[in-house]
């Protein structure tokens, strides 16, 4: 996952930490506050000024800029943009919002095995652990998780993970004051920058992985980031446990990721969006570099162009039996120029060699994001390529989706 940059964040291991916001519940016997914690682990350039293009808008002017083909194809080529660009705090409400669509069934598949294989999850995690979650999002799944862990487990932290602080902030206190006995931990942060907390820990931990998440690695990416985890994180008999999408009928995903209210697709263009609003920050912030405060008081300000026209493209989707996996691509519906803006074309050309115009041709396809499906025998593979152990995987009553719980030996 890429570097998320906020100008209010601090330095890599450097956790900013706040309270989070109390919140009381009326009964008979009185009133209840929960408060929990919230750790900051995003990045910041640790140059002085803006010197320093930020690590996100390197990897999107590189995208943008140079052509290559998917991984594990020979052709054809195409740009791209980083698939964190699609989680930005709307991105993240678009995203819930998919989950509930009807067409997209690995949110109600993994809510089937959650909710009639509870028992036997609960079961694998002990009294006095951790259960970190990397990629939160709304906890609605996770809820199911919790609510019994509350009831048959004491001594239990949860760490929720995610890059938008808002959104955990509204996760946390909604649920926090649900239940008394789980500790709830908000670390804000890419995987990256947050995983560094628990490396000292000898508390037993359950990593937890849900939405299919690992399917927007390559299997190359996937086996390297778990390998990273089990080496840096865990400990002997730790586990994690991953949601893996199987393959199925291709006519099935492709409904799952086409849904007829169009969610899919504002969720999928909003990262346009962001990319946009990012080029522009910087940029402006450059420019004010450059220029006399009392210049700049003088202005008359503005919106500025954006440098990319969401309205000019279109979301499309399509599913690669080869591969196996689903492919998401952002296409032209016109020939268009996209121009970086002046402050930053020295840095650009810098990165790319081109400072000024990048042509895009009508019916030009920008990659965002993959969606792999596994086979039936690919969770004992990755366990294999990773050091862990395959312990126990649970199905979903349509056998569209997979549970799998992995441990260290």
């Amino acid at each position: 996952m890429a570097t998320v940059v906020d100008p209010e964040c601090t330095k890599v291991g450097t956790p900013v930490q706040a309270a989070g916001s109390k919140t009381s519940s009326s009964s008979e016997s009185g009133s209840v506050a929960t408060t929990y914690k919230f750790l900051d682990y995003r990045t910041v350039s640790t140059q002085d000024g803006h010197d320093q293009m930020p690590s996100l808008l390197k990897d999107i002017v590189g995208g943008i800029t140079t052509r290559k083909a998917l991984a594990g194809t020979t052709g054809p080529e195409y740009r791209s943009l980083p698939t964190v660009l699609l989680y930005d705090d709307l991105g993240l409400e678009l995203y819930d919002r998919i989950t509930y669509t009807p067409e997209y069934y690995p949110a109600t598949s993994e809510i089937d095995i959650l909710e009639t294989k509870i028992q036997e999850i609960v079961a694998e995690i002990p009294n006095d652990s951790d259960v970190i979650e990397l990629g939160c999002g709304s906890l609605r799944k996770t809820k199911i998780l919790l609510d019994a862990l509350n009831k048959q487990r004491t001594g239990v932290t949860y760490y929720a993970i995610d890059v938008m602080p808002q959104p955990l902030h509204d996760s946390m206190e909604s649920l926090s004051p649900q239940m008394s006995n789980v500790s709830f931990v908000a670390l804000c942060g890419t995987y990256e920058e947050v995983m560094n907390h628990f490396k000292k820990s000898t508390r037993r931990k359950t990593i937890v992985w849900l939405g299919s998440s690992i399917g927007n690695c390559t299997y190359e990416s996937a086996t390297e980031m778990l390998s990273g985890i089990v080496d840096s994180v865990m400990n002997k008999q730790d586990s994690i446990m991953i949601g893996m999408d199987l393959q199925k009928e291709p006519a099935i995903i492709m409904d799952a990721y086409h849904d007829a209210q169009g969610v899919t697709a504002a969720f999928e263009l909003n990262a346009l969006s962001h990319a946009s609003n990012i080029v522009a920050a910087y940029a402006q912030a450059k420019q004010d570099d450059l220029v006399a405060p009392e210049t700049r008081a003088r202005s008359n300000g503005g919106t500025p162009k954006p440098f990319i026209d969401i309205n000019k493209f279109e979301y499309f989707g399509e599913y690669d039996e080869v591969t196996g996996r689903h492919n998401a691509f952002l296409e032209a519906r016109e020939n268009m120029l996209l121009q970086w803006p002046e402050s930053i074309r020295t840095q650009v050309k810098e990165i790319c060699g081109n400072s000024y115009n990048i042509v895009v041709k009508r019916g030009e396809r920008i990659y965002i994001e993959s969606s792999h499906k596994y086979g039936p025998n690919d969770a004992k593979k990755l366990a294999d390529a990773t050091g862990l152990s395959y312990a126990i995987g649970w199905l979903d009553s349509r056998k569209y989706y997979s549970l799998n719980l992995f441990r260290k030996p």
